[in-house]
């Protein structure tokens, strides 16, 4: 019998494949046919420490105490009374359990946020470079996205917010239902200021849109002042939404944990949504997780002294490559910049990877304004970082 459906929905072909996940299916083709060969990947948003030990022997103890059992839908309720502590502690903020909601990891709060509150023929502006999941989120649930893209200041060597372009785009229709952020970045390593913060609520309240600030890397800032969460810009939170996680404050990548924090009564249809999405996020990664808040502390502090090191060293190799712009990097582990040769990156990162073994992520992969960049994920070893720094200076004066 002769089908005549079609393959894939719209919905499917509409979306686009992550140029990270080509370069990354590149190299793992490479080691299949050559297992000798060796590959330095940094293209991945990861440390290489791996989970520190007393976080998974909190994981391994609750497994043998029983949390394999079924879940409350939006999480635990003793995860959410220590991220209550937590943020009260770490922002002097006064949250209730009821504004959480535990997800699988920061990729599916943000699903989840998409799936609740933008509808086909809403749009949503996406300030880019960023993680690309945020437009393909939105697509998935029928919106429209305008990709916005940050300004790079030369003379500072930073990006920028264009709020001119933003409230444009805005004002532009009445179909505007979300403003995306995330920062500190990923890739660009900007962290918002209080003040543009500020700006950017106002502006989407005096137009009754969303504000969603993506805050993963709040804890990884180099910055003289603490990330200032935008959760202290209202009590009620009521036009907003916060994406977090644990996986790069407590290298807890592969344990998929993040949650959201919007007003209670949001949350509660959220959490009742998710019940048909995931259920739950995974009991013990639940129970791992209040432990990584109640005694990771000191584990975040040395990790961002590290990271600080390898940020120096690695900008100070990148910024004597031939044609380089090094963006400054204020949060998250991630160097982006531009070299001679890069125009077009995807090209680029294939090539590197196939002539030398190291394997970088395209900027093409981060949306408006991404091409023609590269991201580097520092939080290697400095000896594997030189090596790869090595092999990238000979590679852009070959191709020069």
């Amino acid at each position: 019998m002769q089908n005549n459906q079609p393959d894939r929905t719209d919905r499917l072909a509409q979306m686009q494949p992550s140029d990270i996940r080509e370069i990354h299916n590149l190299a793992q083709r490479i080691i299949a046919e050559d297992p000798s060969r060796r590959l330095i990947p940094l293209h991945f948003g990861e440390s290489d420490m791996g989970t520190p030990g007393f976080i998974i022997e909190a994981a391994c103890k609750a497994l043998h105490d029983g949390a394999v059992f079924y879940e409350n839908n939006s999480g635990r309720p003793d995860l959410k009374e220590v991220l209550v502590r937590f943020y009260d502690r770490q922002y002097g903020l006064s949250l209730t359990p009821d504004h959480f909601v535990i997800s699988c990891g920061g990729t599916q709060a943000i699903l989840l946020t998409m799936l609740a509150l933008v509808a086909p023929g809403d749009r949503v502006i996406n300030i880019t470079p960023n993680w690309p999941n945020f437009t393909e989120a939105a697509r998935i649930a029928g919106a429209e996205v305008d990709e916005m893209s940050l300004r790079f200041d030369e003379a500072q060597s930073m990006f920028v917010l264009d709020f001119d372009r933003i409230e444009r785009a805005i004002t532009s229709t009445a179909a505007v239902r979300m403003l995306i952020v995330n920062s500190p970045s990923n890739p660009t390593g900007w962290v918002i200021t209080p003040e543009e913060q500020r700006r950017l609520y106002e502006l989407c309240r005096s137009h009754e849109i969303y504000l969603v600030f993506d805050e993963i890397y709040d804890r990884i800032v180099y910055t003289e002042q603490p990330f200032p969460t935008a959760l202290g810009l209202e009590d009620s939170q009521d036009g907003l939404v916060i994406i977090n996680g644990f996986s790069k404050t407590y290298c807890m990548t592969g344990w998929r944990l993040g949650y959201l924090i919007t007003n209670p009564s949001r949350a509660r249809q959220m959490g009742q949504m998710q019940e048909f999405v995931v259920s739950h996020a995974p009991s013990m990664a639940q129970v791992a997780a209040i432990t990584a808040l109640e005694e990771g502390e000191l584990f975040v502090q040395r990790s961002v002294r590290r990271y600080r090191v390898l940020r120096d060293m690695v900008v100070s190799r990148l910024t004597e490559l031939p044609g380089a712009v090094v963006a400054r990097t204020d949060g998250s582990f991630y160097c982006f910049f531009r070299v001679a040769g890069a125009e077009r990156s995807v090209p680029f990162c294939k090539r590197l990877l196939t002539e030398t073994g190291v394997v970088l992520a395209p900027g093409s992969a981060f949306g408006a304004g991404g091409e023609g960049w590269l991201r580097l994920c520092f939080a290697n070893e400095s000896a594997l970082l030189q090596e790869a720094l090595d092999q990238l200076e000979h590679f852009v004066q070959s191709v020069l």
